[in-house]
């Protein structure tokens, strides 16, 4: 299992703009055979930061994801929309309880 924790804080001027480009990218990874799980999130006491859980079957499915083409234009658009680069944080896993929503 390949685990990324990305957190990502907005320009305050662009902030209407992120969250579209983040929808955009989750939809894109439902059709990812790699991906196991995609979840996007909005701080409730910051909500100019978002905060993405992804879960890839391994290595080579995170980099396939990220040679998307629909996943370069967000990631070139990044720049622009956001205040600081995004915090990635590499996670193992302990344990896991979910139910499709």
């Amino acid at each position: 299992m390949y685990i990324l924790m990305v957190e990502l804080r907005a320009s305050p001027e662009r902030l209407d703009e992120l969250e579209p480009v983040l929808r955009a990218l989750a939809e894109t990874a439902r059709t990812e055979p790699g991906i196991v799980c995609y979840a996007v999130q909005r701080r409730e006491d910051s909500p100019d930061v978002f905060l993405l859980c992804e879960w890839y079957r391994d290595e080579a499915a995170w980099e396939m994801h990220m040679a998307l083409a629909p996943v370069r234009e967000a990631l070139g658009r990044f720049d622009a929309l956001l205040a600081a680069p995004p915090a990635v944080t590499r996670c193992a896993p302990v344990a896991l309880a979910c139910r499709p929503a």
